[in-house]
């Protein structure tokens, strides 16, 4: 099958097939003209590599990851500490961000700031004011990200 009829089963889009090729997660054949043709089994492949991004992980360990979720006989014990890593991490992330909460709300409090709240006292809706604009993010990449290979 050819790049659109994939996408359209798969619900990616064509630029993000080309990703997932350019990263070595897709490997479709070319024609003499140079069109890629996909197996039907790339349609699962992609479906994959879809919930591996959702997941948060990264293309690399997406990599990494792909020949053990396919292959038949894949060791369970090697997929469950990638995905036991990938839950450490993420906790470790929560509880990063929670302490960066905490450490908002106690300057908040040591400069007379009022707490950010956004339900009305008198009995009416919620406030329709908008929320305040994010800060810029910061050099921190809070995603599985650059981290060395989980699998041997």
């Amino acid at each position: 099958m050819r790049i659109g009829e994939l996408s359209a089963r798969t619900g990616a889009s064509v630029r993000a097939l080309r990703y997932y090729e350019e990263q070595g997660l897709l490997q479709p054949r070319r024609t003499a003209a140079g069109q890629r043709v996909y197996r039907p089994d790339d349609e699962r492949v992609v479906s994959t590599i879809r919930d591996l991004f959702d997941a948060g992980f990264c293309s690399s360990v997406i990599a990494a990851l792909l020949p053990a979720v396919s292959e038949p006989g894949a060791s369970a014990a090697a997929l469950q500490a990638v995905f036991d890593a990938a839950e450490a991490r993420l906790a470790s992330e929560r509880r990063q961000i929670e302490q960066e909460m905490g450490a908002l709300a106690e300057l908040r409090v040591r400069w007379g700031l009022a707490p950010h709240v956004r339900v009305r006292g008198e009995g009416g809706d919620h406030d329709t004011s908008p929320s305040p604009e994010a800060a810029p993010s910061d050099h921190r990449d809070r995603r599985l990200r650059g981290s060395p290979p989980l699998l041997p």
